[in-house]
């Protein structure tokens, strides 16, 4: 038996990255046919029972990972220690939702192993023990206590999106990988390589045969070194692999290799947004960025009063590629807040009027993503603005995910945006309308009540408050 990184989420990454992908594409243009959309799929497996061994750094890797990949854009479900059923239920809840994406990530921290050939990611609660227990019976075993990650790439590939990605950190050691006949099935510890289907990329945190290094830190080598190149502007998907291996060499003094096999085709696509020089407006932008007398030779300024002109006219995607540019080149704050507040304007106005999910709601759900990835680029922490316009973001990001049918995720945003704002009505009213939506009663009456009490001088929000107190009560 192998340690192995998990793939059969494989299937998930390719299906859930379907949906968030078309907001970026809606940025662009509301009306297009085609929906481009980011999303992820994050576990992080470490409070395994006994009999597989407890990993120490797994919940934190999971943890940063989701972080990570929300800054870019990603519409993310994290979820932790989770069993075989949880497993199951999470694969078919992305094959429901997600159409064709354009960027799927799947990511997995936790005990894998290969048995007889066949790679398993290994959930909590399995049951399973290889000890004494001859091959054929063993295959059954894993197939009825653990997570077949072959089957999983299978059902990806059929998902339609363009580039999926997988990245198992799986290759812990585990006493399950032992048997009656050897320490391991096979004879060592390590992954089995894995074919992935066309337009795909597994990564895997350590090469066939290899065990990783759970790390001496709060994260595993490999995930640590790999979040240090994920959100690095100009590098593609393939770049940001092979820095990462080769980081993690020179750490591990060659003990630990990482490998990825790889069947992505089309245009280099770039996680954290295109190299400087290629950040141009897209052609079918109606209103042009006219440049400054640039800083550098290969690096041009747009102008921000043009870039609020391309926020106010929806396009949020060239938009934010300018911002990206400016705050690179030390634009005041005064100057660069402007195209910010005018990005989170058009998003309220975009969900103003919104009923349920549609392509105008994924893409203010991007552009708020958006803006709150490049905020600590464009404003320093000590900038009075900045605390605000994060919790518009967030606040903002809340309502369209919300609409979008995911009142959990949407709890979280709200989080985040009330210690920013915590004179701000609206937001409790707003949480409460999500916990109301995932059946948390008591917690959406106590911010009702919150929001519609004297501390509060907004009248609109005490009465929005009261109304859905009265339907409560």
């Amino acid at each position: 038996m192998q340690i192995f990184p998990r793939s059969r989420f494989f299937n998930l990454v390719r299906l859930s990255l379907a949906l968030p992908l078309a907001v970026s594409l809606a940025a662009r243009d509301a009306t297009s046919p085609l929906v481009k959309s980011r999303t992820a799929l994050v576990i992080g497996n470490a409070r395994y029972e006994s009999s597989a061994g407890r990993l120490r750094n797994t919940d934190n890797d999971a943890k940063a990972v989701a972080s990570a990949l929300r800054g870019l854009g990603f519409s993310v479900t994290e979820k932790h220690n989770v069993t075989r059923e949880q497993l199951l239920r999470l694969v078919d809840d992305f094959r429901k939702t997600l159409p064709a994406a354009e960027i799927a990530v799947f990511y997995y921290a936790g005990h894998g192993i290969a048995v007889d050939g066949a790679n398993y990611l290994v959930p909590l609660k399995s049951g399973f023990n290889a000890e004494g227990v001859e091959q054929t019976t063993l295959r059954m075993l894993a197939e009825t206590r653990l997570f077949n990650a072959e089957q999983a790439v299978a059902d990806m590939s059929a998902g339609g999106a363009r580039c999926n990605i997988v990245i198992l950190d799986a290759c812990r050691n585990t006493p399950l990988a032992r048997s009656g006949q050897s320490r391991s099935l096979t004879g060592h510890a390590g992954l089995v390589e894995m074919t992935p289907p066309t337009g795909s990329l597994i990564a895997f945190s350590t090469d066939a045969g290899r065990t990783a290094f759970d790390g001496d830190g709060v994260n595993g080598l490999y995930t640590e070194e790999l979040l240090r190149y994920l959100r690095q502007p100009g590098l593609t998907i393939e770049q940001v692999f092979k820095r990462t291996r080769a980081a993690v060499i020179a750490r591990s003094e060659g003990g630990q290799v990482p490998a990825e096999y790889s069947r992505l085709i089309g245009d280099d696509i770039y996680l954290a947004g295109k190299p400087i020089a290629d950040a141009s407006p897209s052609r079918e932008s109606p209103v042009q960025i006219p440049a400054d007398k640039p800083s550098a030779p290969s690096s041009i300024r747009p102008d921000p009063a043009a870039l609020t002109k391309l926020a106010k006219a929806g396009q949020a995607a060239e938009c934010l590629q300018g911002l990206e540019i400016l705050a690179r080149s030390h634009t005041s704050s005064d100057q660069i807040v402007l195209p910010l507040e005018a990005l989170l304007e058009r998003v309220k106005d975009d969900l103003k009027d919104a009923a349920g999910p549609s392509t105008r709601v994924l893409a203010a759900s991007d552009t708020c993503a958006g803006v709150l990835r490049l905020l600590p680029a464009c404003l320093p922490n000590d900038d009075p603005l900045a605390a605000p316009l994060a919790a518009k973001a967030h606040n903002r990001r809340g309502d369209a995910l919300l609409l979008l049918g995911k009142p959990d995720e949407a709890i979280k945003e709200y989080d985040q945006a009330l210690p920013l704002a915590p004179n701000d009505a609206y937001i409790l009213y707003n949480r409460g309308r999500a916990y109301l939506a995932s059946g948390k009663i008591d917690e959406a009456r106590t911010d009702f009540t919150t929001a519609a009490s004297d501390r509060f001088d907004q009248p609109k929000a005490k009465k929005l408050a009261l109304q859905e107190l009265a339907g409560i009560h």
